[in-house]
């Protein structure tokens, strides 16, 4: 077998790792040899061998190696945060005490942060104290959506809705026993989208 050059090893192994990255893919064989200047059957036999001496793992499809493992957007890390009440606004200093993997296949992909709640305000909506729930970091929201808001340096997790004459937010709680949360300026930090517990 003719021998392969190592430099030309380390830049497909790099584009197939940066592909990866942004396009949630392995690359063709077609996409590497375009990108590095090379013939289809040349990336192939390329693959096959960096395949054989361990430096990628290589199905003829899939292309994997050890960064990518780590780094998988199918198995993301994402970040615990301190706990954020569900009941009144309270001030919570989040800080990333631990991390999780969320995989794409259950959660999809997005810029996630997960929270422990506290309080009962929206036991209506099926978080309890001590559930963790899945936020998609965003700073807008829709009427209806569920939101960690923060007014006045505290934060709260609220479904977001507006008075008729649009001059207030209204933070809701799924409580019946508890009325909602009438505020002029709101900070939306993400919006709730998953919740994990154990049954």
């Amino acid at each position: 077998m003719r021998h392969k050059d190592p430099e030309l090893m380390k830049r497909i192994l790099t584009f197939a790792e940066d592909f990866y990255f942004e396009k949630g893919r392995s690359p063709s064989t077609s996409e590497i040899g375009k990108a590095i200047g090379i013939a289809k059957g040349t990336a192939h036999r390329y693959l096959v061998e960096m395949s054989e001496k361990g430096h990628i793992d290589y199905d003829g499809k899939s292309i994997e190696t050890d960064k990518i493992r780590r780094l998988s957007p199918t198995s993301c890390a994402k970040i615990f945060t301190g706990a954020i009440p569900c009941g009144s606004l309270e001030t919570v200093e989040a800080s990333a005490d631990e991390y999780a993997k969320l995989p794409t296949t259950i959660f999809g992909f997005g810029d996630f942060y997960i929270i422990r709640t506290t309080g009962d305000s929206m036991i209506n909506a099926g978080i309890e104290s001590g559930d963790l729930v899945v936020v998609e970091k965003r700073c807008d929201a829709k009427p209806g959506e569920i939101i960690v808001a923060l007014h006045e340096n505290a934060n709260t997790l609220k479904r977001l809705g507006y008075d008729k004459n649009w001059k207030y937010c209204k933070l809701i709680p799924e409580n019946d026993r508890m009325e909602p949360i009438y505020v002029r300026d709101v900070v939306i930090q993400g919006v709730a989208k998953f919740i994990i517990k154990a049954l």
